[in-house]
């Protein structure tokens, strides 16, 4: 896992107080403070420390001049029309790209979302169960606390909009924050941080779930852009899926890095296991088994992962109690014989424990 630093903040050099006004405006959607000088000559204190730079288009020639070393994520901003003389502009500052706003407005939103949220992307699981009862959510959401209780930044994220809530697996069904309807009423690219912040949480880990609201419409688009928002402002990102692969929980299995199908050792799970598989071997390529056990089933554990073909990722024990203390609100008893299991697979993951806790 790559330490996550804070990003410096952009750095807008122009004269033309028209397009700075457009700038500035652009910037506050990203959810951006940046840093202005009217003077090119400042540019160079924070040229190399800047998450991206723009460069109003008045002020290309004497950027020009300075003869700045390259750096990634240099924009050249410009009032229409776009012209082979901005182009040639962009060329002499060694811009990444020529932004003619107002119509690259969104794609220059983006890009500076991106800047201040980082390059780092989050190890991203999806849990799936076998057949309904398996434990698929009770072991994402003991992923969630596991990792947030070594001192990971987790987001849960529920795909499941006709399950019971991966809100009430956790016991962070009251905490106040933004649900499913909420995000897929917004509109643009939301920032990390921000998504993080406006989200209920429990212990570190960042829930995104249903509430009790009717499932809403929620677009590919919507979808992926909320993904790539946590991917961007977490460590780890867990997908609870449904076995119902729609074109929304297909949508979010290209995102994942690893899936763990979650099974029971019996004849109902090699099943449904096995159904689930001829669709999932197209959307994912690193699937794994995971085994809820009960005392006695070691040899039906091999067999099950012998007969659908998985690598065995780790077995967790039915724990008692475990009802009880979902209904109370208490979430999964994330220790011992749970807790053992999830700290080995998010090693195995790659998800690193930053601190003891």
């Amino acid at each position: 896992m790559t330490e996550r630093t804070a990003s410096a903040a952009p750095l807008v050099v122009r004269r033309n107080p028209d397009l700075l006004e457009e700038i500035l405006r652009l910037c506050a959607a990203a959810s951006v403070s940046p840093d202005v000088v009217g003077d090119p000559q400042l540019t160079r204190r924070s040229w190399l420390t800047a998450s991206c730079v723009l460069v109003g288009a008045d002020c290309a020639g004497d950027v020009s001049a300075l003869q700045l070393p390259r750096r990634p994520d240099v924009f050249l901003v410009a009032d229409p029309p776009e012209t082979a003389g901005l182009w040639r502009d962009a060329v002499a500052i060694r811009a990444d790209q020529l932004a003619v706003v107002p119509e690259a407005e969104t794609w220059l939103i983006g890009r500076l979302t991106d800047s201040i949220d980082g390059a780092v992307k989050a190890a991203t699981v999806g849990v799936i169960g076998a057949r309904g009862g398996a434990g698929a959510s009770t072991l994402a959401a003991a992923l969630g606390l596991t990792a947030s209780r070594r001192g990971n930044t987790a987001l849960l994220v529920d795909l499941d909009g006709l399950g019971g809530g991966i809100e009430l697996v956790v016991g962070c069904e009251s905490v106040p924050g933004l649900r499913w309807p909420d995000v897929a009423a917004t509109k643009g690219r939301v920032s990390a941080a921000a998504l993080r912040s406006a989200l209920p949480s429990d212990d570190g880990l960042a829930v995104l779930s249903w509430g009790r609201a009717d499932d809403p419409e929620l677009d590919s688009a919507t979808l992926r852009s909320v993904l790539s928002s946590g991917q961007r402002g977490s460590d780890l990102v867990i997908l609870d899926l449904p076995r119902h692969l729609d074109a929304r929980a297909r949508d979010a299995l290209r995102t994942v890095d690893t899936l763990l199908l979650v099974c029971t050792a019996d004849l109902r799970s090699t099943a449904g296991g096995g159904r689930l598989l001829r669709s999932l071997n197209a959307l994912c390529a690193d699937i794994r088994l995971v085994v809820r056990r009960r005392r006695g089933d070691d040899l039906l554990v091999d067999a099950l992962a012998s007969t659908l073909g998985l690598p065995l990722a780790a077995t967790i024990p039915t724990q008692r109690g475990i009802k009880g203390a979902i209904d109370e609100g208490l979430g999964p008893l994330c220790r011992g014989g749970i807790a053992r299991p999830c700290a080995r697979l998010l090693d195995d993951l790659g998800v690193r424990s930053p601190v003891t806790r």
